[in-house]
């Protein structure tokens, strides 16, 4: 539903909202990537700052400890995004550290970008669901429209690592209307791309899972894999299909409502 809003908001504020709907939450992180990325930014925020002392294990492990306990409804984005803001002044929040890098700097900082997340977060929602009682309302012409766009953003993402076909929307709509021949060549060649992203991030999940007080059990783990390594066999199918359209916008005059 965020594409009911581009255009309407400031882009910081439109990557705000999607994060908060698509990346983990701190509480979520079930891997010693995910963990270690959280470490790697609070590093940086000490450097950022201005805090030339090297950082010791016993203060890194007290600031990433602090914020899994006390901000873990945060995501990445939000911890990335809150350091950028405190640093160019946006935040409302008196940013003196005084040299001192510690959870109560942290704190202040953090409890004000929650504040100014959570006005975003209530402006775009109450913009969307406006938006939503006028799709209801949307005629073929736009509903068509609103499809080819969305194609249109899918086929300019196409080269992202993190490239993401939502719901399969676009995978449902290349076989309903037969776009390109799921072959056992094609069908192999996604599935082995699929498995082998699946393996990398159940190799991680793994390790974290083994130091975990409350280990989720192996059958448990074995289906998520799965899930993982359809959705992005999936996406190898789309991400191909894309890449073989020799000019988008000529491909986009050709869908017909009856397509979607």
């Amino acid at each position: 539903m965020i594409g009911l809003v581009k255009g309407k908001f400031p882009q910081r504020e439109i990557n705000t909202y999607t994060a908060n709907k698509t990346l983990k939450k701190i509480r979520d992180f079930t891997s010693n990537k995910e963990v270690s990325q959280l470490i790697d930014l609070i590093g940086k925020w000490r450097y950022y700052i201005g805090i030339k002392e090297s950082l010791s294990q016993e203060e890194l492990f007290m600031n990433v400890t602090f914020i899994r306990e006390n901000f873990n409804q945060l995501n990445l984005f939000d911890i990335k995004q809150a350091i950028d803001l405190s640093i160019n002044g946006t935040l409302n929040v008196d940013v003196e550290h005084y040299q001192n890098f510690s959870p109560l700097y942290i704190s202040k900082i953090l409890k004000s970008y929650i504040t100014y997340k959570g006005e975003i977060i209530v402006k775009l929602n109450h913009k969307i669901s406006e938006e939503k009682q006028k799709l209801v309302k949307m005629t073929n012409a736009d509903k068509l429209a609103l499809t080819k766009a969305s194609i249109k953003t899918l086929y300019n993402e196409r080269d992202n690592p993190n490239f993401f076909d939502g719901g399969s929307v676009t995978y449902n709509f290349i076989k309903r209307n037969n776009l390109m021949p799921i072959t056992k060549e094609l069908v192999d060649e996604a599935m082995d791309y699929g498995d082998k992203l699946a393996s990398s991030i159940a190799k991680d999940k793994a390790i974290f899972e083994a130091f975990s007080e409350n280990p989720t059990s192996y059958k448990d783990l074995k289906e998520k894999k799965e899930i993982e390594r359809r959705k992005y066999a999936r996406n190898y199918v789309v991400i191909k299909w894309l890449n073989s359209l020799n000019n988008i916008d000529e491909f986009l005059e050709t869908i017909t409502f009856s397509m979607i």
